[in-house]
């Protein structure tokens, strides 16, 4: 008897737990894992009882399928598949088959039940079916260690067996918590932090701040390689890059040099809640991890976040910078976001910029700058960008 391993199934864990709302998560995680697997059109794709499940998968394109679901929020872990009907006898002719061909010498069963009318517990499959593998091969039971752990689970309408679990990121599915803006600086926090917002399942769009020409372009080059990069988890993306040069030169003129840098962020948040606004996305999102630098004291941030009335998240706030750096490794950022630029936020700052702002000192400073005017001059001039995946 010949079976054909062709079918992933997919878990999930928090999206289980949603109630009434879970076939809306299950929804998008079956589109997003479409658009993820989208050079592969043979595969079929559809939302289950207990997940999603990819039928009809190539046996040549296996390795690279599996790694595209690894990418995909809201996967918790999946696994290539046997199935058969749900009987004692097709269970074993389904392990006679396909046990043999596995290179062990301990194993465990880990059966589980799921449809209460099958004959036999769980704990009585794990010793039935454990004990026709030691009749079949001579292996040794190892609960603790086992070289190979044959999972049998048990449904309504089909057993599957398998041998090996894969684990997936997490999170919710990109598109299921509404839409967020990132200010994306081309440095190492910022792409984290917008990576952990596509996690608990926003669309993150993503605006960069460049002062081409006083610098060179460089740091556009690194926003678009960024977002790129970042595409593996929500497949498409919307680049927002500002010319901030002219507003720039405004502030120098009339802002003491140890505020510029407050006020530089003052306006970028400004101008990114009127393009998050007109773009429907109900939040920003900062790379800002507490006291990390000076413009990311207590003080500062409170004075930059009273300039706008949606909400700024900062799911870095309490990270330090290593921690930031790992995780920009683990995702695949931080080779782009080391490479050299011409960052427009040290553009004729002092090395030791002010730390404890107030509110009120800075909106006095600001009023001799035309606010609304050079808000508007760097959103006329934004180039947008649709990045997407390759």
């Amino acid at each position: 008897m010949a079976y054909s391993q062709s079918s992933i199934m997919i878990r999930v864990h928090e999206i289980a737990l949603k109630g009434k709302n879970r076939p809306m998560f299950l929804r998008k995680l079956e589109s997003n894992l479409k658009l993820a697997l989208k050079d592969f059109p043979e595969c079929s794709i559809k939302k289950t009882h207990i997940g999603v499940g990819i039928a009809d998968v190539n046996e040549d394109s296996l390795d690279e399928v599996l790694e595209k679901i690894k990418t995909v929020f809201g996967v918790v872990k999946f696994y290539k598949y046997f199935k058969v009907e749900p009987s004692i006898e097709n269970i074993e002719n389904l392990i006679a088959s396909e046990v043999p061909k596995e290179p062990f010498k301990t194993f465990r069963i880990t059966a589980k039940r799921g449809d209460k009318n099958f004959p036999l517990k769980s704990p009585d499959m794990d010793r039935h079916f454990g004990n026709f593998v030691q009749t079949l091969t001579g292996a040794d039971v190892s609960l603790y260690n086992p070289e190979l752990n044959i999972f049998v689970e048990v449904l309504r309408d089909q057993a599957l067996l398998y041998f090996k679990q894969e684990q997936g990121p997490g999170g919710l599915p990109v598109g299921v918590s509404g839409k967020v803006l990132n200010l994306l600086s081309g440095g190492i926090d910022s792409p984290v932090a917008a990576q952990r917002m596509m996690k608990r399942g926003c669309r993150v769009l993503f605006m960069h701040f460049h002062s081409f020409p006083l610098v060179d372009g460089s740091s556009r080059e690194k926003a678009q390689e960024l977002v790129s990069r970042l595409n593996t988890y929500q497949f498409h993306s919307t680049l927002f890059l500002v010319p901030f040069a002219d507003v720039q030169k405004e502030i120098i003129l009339s802002v003491p040099p140890q505020y510029r840098i407050i006020i530089y962020r003052r306006f970028m948040t400004r101008i990114a809640e009127k393009i998050a606004l007109s773009n429907g996305a109900q939040a920003l999102v900062t790379g800002e991890s507490l006291g990390q630098v000076g413009s990311q004291t207590l003080e500062n941030i409170n004075t930059i976040r009273e300039t706008v009335s949606i909400p700024i998240l900062s799911p870095l706030i309490g990270m330090d910078k290593q921690e930031i750096i790992n995780e920009a490794k683990n995702i695949g950022t931080y080779e782009t976001s080391i490479i050299p630029d011409e960052d427009c936020c040290s553009l004729f700052v002092p090395k030791h910029p002010a730390t404890q702002s107030t509110p009120p000192e800075i909106n006095l400073i600001e009023s001799n700058l035309d606010v609304e005017k050079l808000i508007n001059l760097a959103i006329e001039n934004i180039e947008v960008q649709t990045i997407k995946s390759n």
